[in-house]
């Protein structure tokens, strides 16, 4: 899990040095990127789906498979997290 927040760091820490090199407008590509991390986070965990296919989908995966899926979400928002604060610093400082 620290290693997820870590990961968020070094992410917007590049994204950051790549804005300011091509001269792009860093908060557009921070919320970019905290959405589709966000998405992928939802689309992995199974949020986005109705009650029925969910109870369905619980029924038939394995342990393991459950595992992987929560935890890969977990990570996901972990790394999403630091984006989503430069974004902020971003925005409300500069």
């Amino acid at each position: 899990m620290i290693k997820s927040i870590i990961g968020g760091f070094i992410l917007s820490v590049i994204l950051l040095v790549a804005c300011t090199i091509a001269n792009v407008n860093l908060e557009t590509v921070f919320l970019a990127v905290f959405i589709i991390l966000v998405g992928l986070a939802i689309i992995i965990s199974g949020a986005a789906v109705s009650g029925d296919r969910m109870r369905a989908n619980l029924a038939a995966e394995s342990k393991t498979d459950k595992k992987w899926r929560i935890t890969n979400s977990i990570n996901l928002m972990l790394a999403a997290a630091p984006v989503l604060g430069v974004f902020l610093l971003i925005h409300y400082f500069i």
